[in-house]
Formats: C-alpha cells, sequence, structure tokens
C-alpha cells in the first residue's frame, strides 16, 4: 500500500511510518518524538542564529554571462558539454507528449539522432522550468552530478506542432496550444539531455518510493546501523538526494514517479524539480519530513555546504538566456537559510552520535 493513501496529513505518515511498518511500537513514538524535536530545533535555530544577510538581486548589465557550470564527474555517458551539444542547434523532427502529471512534458528528437526532454514555459505555474535549469547547476555547484545536464532554448509554436508524432496529432496539437505560454510565436522551455533507458530505482529488491523501501533505507540511515554491502551506494545516493531536495526545497521526489534509476540498479538520478526553489526559509513540511529519516549523510556533500557561498550560487544561477533569471532574490536567500538548518540538523546529530557514524559516507 502507498504511504499517504489513508493518511491525509503528511507529517502523520511521517510519525507512523516507523511504528506502522512492524518495526515496534516503542522505536516508533520514540522515532516519532525525535523528529518533532529536531523539527521543532531546526525551526528555532532558524530564526534565532545566524541570520542569513539579504541578498541583492543581480543589477542589470552585470554578470552578464553565467559563470560556467561546474564541471564534476557524474553519472552520465559524458561531459554535460558534450551531452548538450547536438541539442543547442540540431533541428528538430518530432514530438511526443510524456504521459503522466498534470504538468506538460514533450520528449524531443532531432535530426543528428539525439533526443531531449522539454519543459515549456506553460499555464500550469507549479511546473517553472527555470527550475529545472536552477537544480542542474546547483547539483553542479555540490559536486554530485545527479542532475539531467539542461539549458533553457526557444521554439516557434509553428515548429513543436508540426513536428507533433502523428499518434498524438489532435489533442495533442490542442494542449500545446492551450497550455504553453508563448511569446511573438516563440516558446521557451527548458532543454535536458533524455536518460535513455530508466526504471523504478530499487534498494536492494525494495522500490524506493514504496512502503517497504523507504522503510528499509530509513533503517540504514539511522546512526549507528550496519548497511549491508549491497545497499551501501543506493543508500548513500538516498542520502544525498534528501539533503539536497531539503535544500532547493523539491517537494516532488517522492511521489511514485520521481525516483528512477539506471537499469543496472547502480544509479539514482535526480530527475524533475520543476517544484523546488520556494521562498520558505525554513522548508515545506516534506522537506523536514524527508530530511529527518536521515541521520547519515556524505562528509564530502556536507563540507561542500559548509563553503557554499551566497556568491557562488548567485553566479551560477544567473541566466540571460530566453528564460531569463533562474532564481529570484528571496528564493535564493531561502536556499541559503535552508543550507544553515540543515547544517544545524546534521551538527546535532554529530553531537548526539559522533561524527564518525553521522558522516558515513565519503
Amino acid at each position: 500500500m502507498r504511504l499517504g493513501t489513508c493518511i491525509v496529513v503528511e507529517i502523520t505518515l511521517g510519525l507512523a511510518l516507523t511504528a506502522g511498518a512492524g518495526i515496534g511500537g516503542v522505536v516508533g513514538v520514540r522515532a516519532a518524538a525525535g523528529y518533532l524535536a529536531d523539527t521543532e530545533r531546526v525551526a528555532r535555530a532558524s530564526t534565532a542564529e545566524r541570520p542569513v544577510r539579504a541578498i541583492e538581486p543581480v543589477a542589470a548589465g552585470h554578470l552578464r554571462v553565467a559563470a560556467p557550470v561546474p564541471s564534476v564527474t557524474t553519472v552520465f555517458p559524458a561531459d554535460d558539454d558534450a551531452l548538450l551539444a547536438p541539442l543547442r542547434t540540431s533541428k528538430l523532427v518530432r514530438v511526443k507528449l510524456n504521459h503522466g502529471g498534470t504538468s506538460l512534458s514533450l520528449r524531443l528528437d532531432f535530426a543528428d539522432g539525439s533526443r531531449a526532454a522539454f519543459k515549456p514555459e506553460q499555464t500550469f505555474y507549479q511546473s517553472n522550468p527555470r527550475r529545472e535549469i536552477a537544480a542542474y547547476r546547483v547539483d553542479r555547484l555540490l559536486g554530485l552530478g545527479h542532475v539531467p545536464p539542461a539549458f533553457a532554448r526557444t521554439f516557434t509554436v509553428d515548429e513543436l506542432i508540426a513536428a507533433i508524432d502523428p499518434s498524438q496529432r489532435g489533442w495533442g496539437d490542442a494542449r500545446v496550444r492551450d497550455e504553453i505560454v508563448s511569446r511573438r510565436g516563440q516558446i521557451a522551455g527548458e532543454v535536458s539531455w533524455w536518460i535513455p533507458d530508466i526504471i523504478d530505482a530499487k534498494i536492494q529488491r525494495d522500490r524506493v518510493d514504496m512502503d517497504e523501501g523507504i522503510v528499509l533505507w530509513h533503517r540504514y540511515l539511522r546512526a549507528g546501523t550496519e548497511v549491508p554491502p549491497d545497499a551501501v551506494a543506493m543508500a548513500a545516493q538516498i542520502s544525498d538526494v534528501l539533503l539536497f531536495d531539503f535544500l532547493i526545497d523539491n517537494v516532488d521526489r517522492w511521489t511514485l514517479s520521481n525516483t528512477k534509476g539506471s537499469p543496472d540498479g547502480r544509479v539514482l538520478y535526480f530527475m524533475d524539480n520543476t517544484l523546488a526553489f520556494s521562498p520558505f526559509k525554513m522548508g515545506r513540511t516534506k522537506s523536514h519530513l524527508y530530511l529527518h529519516r536521515a541521520q547519515k549523510f556524505s562528509r564530502r556533500l556536507v563540507a561542500r555546504l559548509r563553503r557554499l557561498t551566497v556568491e557562488e550560487v548567485q553566479a551560477v544561477i544567473h541566466d540571460d538566456g530566453p528564460l531569463g533569471e533562474l532564481v529570484t532574490a528571496p528564493e535564493l536567500e531561502a536556499l541559503m537559510a535552508r543550507r544553515d538548518g540543515a547544517l544545524r540538523y546534521i551538527d546535532g546529530l554529530i553531537e548526539e552520535h559522533g561524527e564518525a557514524a553521522v558522516l558515513a559516507f565519503p
């Protein structure tokens, strides 16, 4: 049974998860109490400690060219520039509307055989293509390398509609015309490299976004617990995505569609980030819920977060392309405040359990 089907409030689900999964009622109550205590501590600290200075918007004419995206080792088959190069100029030959979800997402095929996902500006206001590009750049800034590389590109309305696959004619044309925001016949959006093969990510034999899998990785990510060798790599990646999602306040990860992985079971992709970058300095409830399911983190990622500066983030998220600025000044300020909140949570765990138990992954 899918978590949340009978429990309306997400935080109640978090309190009930451990007890309801057969780990034991007493342990479940203690875990729930710990979650509430930690959340209250982070909430107090977010307003009482290390205030984040106001972040000024980038002035017109300043930083006219976005800073280069840091080059890091990624989980993809080639470096970002090589994967994106054919998507920047190739002729569009076919468009297919992707199934699932309420927002409009397209698959683009180009004349040279390359393929991309395209999320346009659209009337469904929650799906914001700017955030997908911002998530990619922040991912690289942190040295993660799990978000598919992305950039902004424009197409004409006529160009997109003319290329719609014959099997989707009619209703596909109507969705494009009705849901996409166009300006003088031009459609701007986010183009990302198409991952050829994806499956539902699993930890050992269980899907990471279903009850059994969540209970499993939740157990493995508790400080002081042993992790079987065949689960270490996936547990470490789940820990990374929980911390990454809290930082960007992405509340759309654990919805039975956004935890995809490689067919060999080795890689968790950090896909679909259009519901991220809120202006909430403490993050939304769901972000807290999932971060607090982890007590083990990557030593390298935590160290990078400690060194992260406003100027670094501001440089990589600036863009003069067709989508404009990727993140607003209040959203950037909130991201840095959440960074501070996450570090306070991790430091509290270190104080309680010791550094080796908490910074358990490389």
